[in-house]
């Protein structure tokens, strides 16, 4: 008797524990909630040691200090994380046969989704199939794309330079010392009105520069749900993708995301599902039936010397032409 009552009550928190929790979780939630595809899963990192601590893998600068490592599609590229950005990147070259999306914004409804990390692994990607990509960190509250690619605090100009009419593209345009084809445009020093700097018509003139200079242009933008300036950023991009973290953004907070951007009548191409538990059903039979998932996992950070970098750029070629062929 005392077994079936604990049964019972176990069934009934598990089902209580579920019917409480609120969050999105899985691409069936993302459909059912917005009705937009989930373009990319993107599991959870868990390391192994405590240099693995919060999902991200650690390693060290060249001054010997520690420095949170994001860039898995450059750092890991055979891990599963990489390979769930490349497949972003093929979802977004294969929305439009003819023409895919040049300007692509990358936001969420709050922070800490992961956002960011997207959008700078996006670029890399992008980069590395030999296309000149440029990252925007159109974030003019709480940047973080020079932290990401290591450009170091407060030394260059940036968007908001260029935006307040005391620089130019050229001069606050940074390339990547070890990333081919990939150029970065901090933010610049932090303006104390970025609403306003954004609804400038300097912001459009930037956009169709970048146009002409580049085939892919990626924006990181603040949450929609914190600040307006994503939702006035997203009427310039020819799409946006939504960053959700699975299990902590709220279906609610989701919801109102896509409503303000439809309200704008901008294209929102998917939504990239975030921090997925890898032994999670739905994470299961979205990949783990691929003949060859069991080759990635945990492997040592990759150097990234001149050397490599040229090693890189070659291997970029190819997996274009790989990819042309694929979609051929």
């Amino acid at each position: 008797l005392a077994f079936l009552v604990g049964l019972i009550g176990g069934i009934g928190l598990a089902l209580l524990r579920e019917y409480l929790d609120n969050t999105v979780k899985s691409p069936d939630d993302v459909e059912t909630l917005a009705r937009l595809p989930s373009l990319a899963v993107v599991p959870q990192f868990s390391g192994s040691n405590a240099g693995h601590r919060r999902g991200f893998l650690q390693g060290f600068s060249a001054n010997g200090k520690e420095t949170r490592m994001d860039l898995f599609a450059q750092h890991l590229p055979k891990s599963q994380i990489a390979e769930a950005f490349r497949a972003l990147r093929t979802s977004i070259l294969l929305s439009q046969a003819d023409h895919p999306p040049q300007v692509i914004l990358v936001t969420s409804a709050l922070p800490r989704e992961g956002k960011t990390t997207a959008a700078a692994n996006l670029a890399v990607t992008l980069a590395q199939l030999g296309d000149s990509t440029v990252l925007v960190d159109a974030d003019l509250r709480k940047p973080g794309v020079g932290r990401l690619l290591n450009l170091g605090p407060g030394k260059y100009a940036g968007l908001s330079s260029y935006l307040a009419g005391v620089s130019s593209l050229d001069l606050v345009s940074v390339p990547h010392p070890a990333i081919p084809n990939l150029v970065a445009i901090p933010t610049g020093p932090l303006p104390p009105n970025p609403a306003d700097l954004l609804s400038s018509h300097r912001l459009a003139e930037a956009i169709a520069e970048l146009r002409t200079k580049f085939k892919f242009v990626v924006m990181d933008s603040p949450p929609i749900m914190a600040a307006t300036d994503a939702v006035i950023l997203s009427v310039h991009a020819d799409g946006v993708l939504l960053v959700v973290r699975s299990g902590e953004t709220p279906k609610a907070a989701f919801a109102r995301t896509r409503d303000l951007l439809n309200n704008v009548k901008c294209r929102v191409l998917g939504v990239v599902l975030n921090a997925v538990n890898p032994s999670a059903p739905d994470y299961y039979y979205s990949y783990r039936y691929y003949p060859y998932s069991y080759g990635y996992g945990p492997q040592e950070v990759v150097e990234t010397s001149q050397g490599e970098a040229s090693d890189a750029a070659d291997e970029g070629v190819s997996r274009h032409r790989d990819d042309d062929s694929q979609a051929l």
